[in-house]
């Protein structure tokens, strides 16, 4: 008996031992409603690093240009460049060629002249090179060469020798011989509307005492009406100075030019076409002498035999002479 009330006392004791454990303990019990989801706090990206953006370099500036009188080449040259216009440096002129594919003018370039309101960067310009070739003096009197039915053939003949595009006279040369002499002409540079843009040239070239001064306006067909209105005035822009003008020529001391007035159409030394002559059929060049130059040395050598032979007969004979008178002394 005593047994069992012991066991009865030692399960009493561990049921009221045990009851805390499972109560929520202190307090006033809440709903019965789950306790939400233990979330993890969002984790904040770190912050991008920015590059260091590209500065943008600053835009070109725009090419200078000048007006008013200003000297050229040493002061062989003056051009008086006006409000409308503006002259640039000769850098900008090669460029103004390279970016158009168009030859450069014989002689020394000096600068490239363009109206005022011009960015002779751009693509679709046109614009004048300045140039001056120390040829000597072009004689006026060969002005009558122009007059030649095939001086467009003989141009077209000379543009392929020389490497130049040629598609004919788009005006044709004429000699002006008051004031300051000059010859003007335009060609076509390529067949109309072509992909190349840049396909008429304007040439006046104005004769000086010891060179020819070029205005070389290089732009499209359909700037032709622009380019000749312009030529006009441009013509009165460059001049000689005294002393150095075509009229100032000094035949005793100053040297003739081997150019023509049609040669500086072609391009082509006057003297040279008077020495080559182009065989019809065969296509070798003959000289003046009708092919005779090659036998020269020989005719010399014979010419100096000949005197040889002479001189020893002549005096054979003067010894001969000096015995007989002897003999008959004796």
């Amino acid at each position: 008996m005593r047994k069992n009330v012991t066991r009865a006392l030692f399960a009493a004791l561990a049921i009221l031992v045990a009851a805390p454990a499972f109560a929520d303990g202190p307090g006033t019990a809440g709903p019965d409603v789950a306790a939400p989801p233990v979330r993890a706090a969002p984790v904040q990206p770190a912050p991008a690093q920015t590059q260091p953006q590209p500065t943008a370099e600053p835009a070109a500036a725009p090419a200078a240009g000048r007006s008013g009188l200003i000297p050229l080449n040493g002061d062989e040259l003056t051009i008086n460049v006006p409000n409308g216009f503006r002259l640039y440096s000769a850098e900008e002129a090669y460029a103004f060629l390279q970016r158009n594919s168009a030859a450069a003018p014989s002689g020394t370039v000096l600068g490239l002249l363009a109206p005022s309101n011009t960015d002779v960067r751009a693509n679709n310009v046109w614009a004048t090179v300045i140039s001056y070739d120390a040829v000597g003096y072009v004689q006026a009197e060969t002005a009558s060469g122009l007059s030649d039915a095939n001086l467009e053939t003989q141009t077209r003949d000379a543009r392929v020798s020389q490497n130049k595009p040629f598609e004919g006279f788009a005006v044709m040369p004429a000699f002006v011989g008051e004031g300051t002499p000059q010859v003007v002409w335009a060609e076509r540079t390529a067949a109309p509307g072509g992909a190349q843009g840049k396909d008429f040239r304007h040439e006046l070239k104005l004769l000086g005492r010891y060179g020819v001064a070029t205005m070389t306006s290089i732009g499209s067909a359909d700037q032709m009406p622009a380019i000749e209105a312009a030529a006009a005035d441009m013509q009165n822009m460059l001049s000689f100075p005294a002393g150095r003008t075509h009229a100032d020529f000094q035949a005793a001391s100053d040297t003739v030019s081997a150019y023509s007035v049609p040669g500086l159409v072609t391009g082509v030394a006057a003297e040279t076409q008077a020495l080559a002559v182009t065989a019809g059929s065969g296509g070798e060049a003959q000289t003046a002498f009708g092919g005779l130059a090659g036998y020269f040395p020989w005719i010399a050598l014979g010419v100096v035999v000949l005197a040889g032979v002479g001189y020893m007969m002549m005096r054979r004979r003067d010894d001969n002479d000096e015995d007989d008178e002897e003999e008959a002394a004796a």
